[in-house]
C-alpha cells in the first residue's frame, strides 16, 4: 500500500498518475478523501453512450472516492468515482473528470496483474479485456 498528501491546486486523477508513474505502478486500486474546490463529475447515458458533464463550482468535502488504475493505449489511465457533500451535507456522485484539490490523501494498493482496456462495441466504453 502506497500513502501520500495530495498537492493543492491539483487535479485529483492528475495526481494519482503522477503517484504511479513515479512508483511504476501500472494496475491497482485506489480510495481518496479530503476537499475539492470545485469539479466536472457526470453520469454515462447507457442509451446515448456518452458521459453528460455536471460542473460544480464550490467547495465540496469528498465522501468517498475509489476507483482503478490501468493501462489504455500503454499508458496508466485512471478510473475514478467520486461522493462529495456540498455546505449543507447534501451528497451527489458519479464519474470524475476533473477536480481542483483544496486538501487530499490517497491510499493505493498496487496490482501484480496488468490490466489493459480496449474499446467494447456493445458498451460504447474502454473496459478491461
Amino acid at each position: 500500500m502506497i500513502i501520500e498528501r495530495l498537492d493543492y491546486g491539483k487535479d485529483l486523477t492528475d495526481e494519482i498518475k503522477r503517484i504511479c508513474e513515479k512508483r511504476k505502478i501500472k494496475t491497482g486500486c485506489f480510495f481518496a478523501v479530503g476537499a475539492l474546490k470545485n469539479l466536472v463529475y457526470g453520469f454515462y447515458d447507457q442509451r446515448r453512450k456518452r458521459y453528460k458533464k455536471i460542473k460544480f463550482s464550490r467547495p465540496c468535502e469528498i465522501s468517498s472516492c475509489l476507483g482503478n488504475i490501468s493501462l489504455l493505449d500503454g499508458e496508466v489511465f485512471v478510473h475514478a468515482h467520486i461522493n462529495f457533500a456540498d455546505e449543507k451535507g447534501a451528497v451527489r456522485g458519479g464519474h470524475l473528470f476533473e477536480s481542483e484539490i483544496f486538501a487530499g490523501e490517497i491510499a493505493i494498493f498496487p496490482h501484480r496483474k496488468i490490466l489493459k482496456r480496449k474499446f467494447d462495441k456493445k458498451t460504447g466504453l474502454k473496459l478491461w479485456r
